[in-house]
């Protein structure tokens, strides 16, 4: 089988395989990489796939697509496949998105997938934002929204992504972990509250994340332990 054959295969069985849809209670990840998705999968919080948990984000990024109901990020004429000569490696930063690269400097948004080139990984990004839109307008459902980045961001645009969630019901909260890597020691600070719906946290580690876990085995016990004790009723 030729290699974009496999590929679009592969990306098919993707999409018809991730059958599973918003419920009454529902663990969102809004980024800022796919280290998120990852950690709510593991505890068993997450059941069903967004179109941030696969993709580089950045907050003013999320903020820009709960503004505009997701127009900018699945507009295609955005799309700019990337030459491999331009990669780090062949099969990774496959795809940049022209309109984030230049408003947040962002290089690549979509890493192991290519929506410009293949008509699978462009359904699979609609289907995660189609599934991501059918929890906001639930107003009965109670959506919990985690947003992890290594980005300084100013309090009022967390406040502003809050605001967004809260616009489509009472429901929404986000929880904003602010991860701070390099430290002596491991610890977390709780920062100034901001929306009623907000809870942020300043995460101070000894090692950076590096994809889908830290550096450090104590640092990936140490998220678990304090998404557990956030996602609790």
């Amino acid at each position: 089988m030729r290699p974009l054959a496999a590929g679009l295969l592969r990306s098919l069985r993707r999409v018809r395989g991730d059958a599973r849809e918003p419920g009454l209670v529902n663990h969102v990840s809004l980024g800022s990489h796919c280290h998120t998705a990852q950690v709510l999968k593991t505890l068993g919080l997450r059941t069903w796939s967004g179109p941030f948990d696969w993709i580089f984000t950045m907050p003013g990024m999320v903020r820009d697509c709960l503004a505009d109901d997701f127009a900018a990020l699945l507009d295609r004429s955005h799309y700019e496949t990337i030459p491999v000569a331009e990669r780090l490696e062949p099969g990774i930063q496959r795809c940049r998105h022209r309109l984030y690269a230049e408003r947040y400097g962002l290089p690549c948004v979509f890493n192991h997938h290519d929506p410009a080139e293949s008509e699978a990984d462009y359904a699979f990004l609609s289907a995660g934002v189609r599934r991501l839109r059918s929890a906001l307008a639930n107003r009965d459902a109670s959506n919990h929204f985690w947003l992890m980045t290594a980005y300084e961001t100013p309090a009022d645009l967390a406040n502003e992504i809050c605001d967004l969630l809260a616009h489509h019901g009472a429901g929404n909260r986000l929880t904003f972990l602010h991860l701070v890597p390099g430290q002596e020691g491991a610890r977390l600070v709780p920062m100034p509250p901001g929306r009623h719906n907000l809870r942020s946290i300043r995460v101070e580690m000894i090692s950076a994340s590096v994809g889908l876990r830290f550096g450090r085995a104590e640092d990936d016990a140490l998220l678990a332990d304090l998404v557990t004790a956030e996602a609790a009723p």
